[in-house]
């Protein structure tokens, strides 16, 4: 899978004539048939635009989707709102044009600012317990399963130059930490029945984690705590839970907190890692 023909995301010109600000790339990628081993390859132009007023339903979607069973304690159309209104940073991800649903978003929300949903309340104020005194920015990244890896490394170098631009002009982007939400799992043993014992005596406490650039977020993280659904309940009884269960997975969340010193280097190894080498 590669990427190339990137443009830049805001030209100077389209901001002058207030025109959607985008950036296009070109994904390969090599599907290969298990009957007859051939590789299919397929070309999708993603664009890459800012949070408008139009992506609010599906910005909703995916934050539930990050949340779980816990969204519903949440007002997520406050979060939603925040990241359009705020939209200066942060980037979507989408396929056709400007007018079709978001495939991914990645933004930043200060926790400083006293914008958290007003049913979130009691967790701003415990990070701000931890973190005092200090700045903190709640990256907010999610996208659909189907969506390739090779779009994050742009969006994370767009977080990145928005952030400093925003920061440039006084605005409140300047971070001593940053906080991320990360999807994770463990392998337990399955509550199907498995005729292999070595699959039933396989399961362990490493955790591993649903988007791979997460995994190198979590090496550059000082500070790093799972923690449980507050509807737990529904949770495991939600029929993906249940799916996960049957084959021996055990789904949960992770926050992770980043020093600000390490950031450029956390974005520079996600482009490294993450961005398709092949041509």
């Amino acid at each position: 899978m590669s990427t190339n023909n990137l443009k830049r995301k805001a030209r100077a010109e389209e901001e002058e004539d207030n025109q959607p600000l985008k950036k296009t790339a070109t994904l390969h990628s090599d599907d290969e048939d298990s009957d007859d081993g051939l590789q299919e390859i397929v070309d999708v132009d993603f664009d890459f635009y800012n949070p408008d007023e139009i992506d609010f339903h599906a910005l909703k979607k995916l934050l539930t989707q990050l949340f779980s069973s816990d969204a519903e304690l949440i007002n997520l159309g406050d979060l939603a709102d925040i990241l359009i209104e705020e939209n200066h940073v942060g980037t979507t991800v989408k396929v056709d044009d400007q007018q079709s649903d978001p495939y991914a978003i990645l933004s930043i929300i200060n926790l400083q600012q006293q914008k958290c949903p007003k049913k979130n309340e009691s967790l701003h104020k415990a990070v701000e317990s931890i973190l005092k005194s200090q700045q903190v920015g709640w990256v907010v990244s999610e996208r659909f399963i189907n969506m390739p890896v090779e779009v994050m490394p742009p969006m994370y170098a767009m977080l990145q130059e928005e952030t400093k631009k925003a920061v440039q002009q006084n605005e409140p982007y300047s971070f001593e930490w940053y906080m991320f939400i990360s999807k994770t799992y463990k392998e337990v043993n399955p509550t199907v029945e498995e005729d292999d014992d070595e699959v039933k005596k396989s399961a362990n406490n490493e955790t591993f984690y649903f988007q791979s650039e997460d995994e190198i977020i979590a090496k550059y993280a000082e500070y790093q705590f799972d923690y449980k659904f507050t509807n737990s309940e529904k949770e495991q009884a939600a029929d993906s839970r249940r799916a996960f269960s049957d084959f021996g997975i055990e789904p949960s969340r992770k926050l992770l907190l980043v020093h600000q010193s390490k950031f450029d280097g956390l974005v520079d190894e996600i482009s490294k890692t993450c961005a398709s080498t092949a041509q």
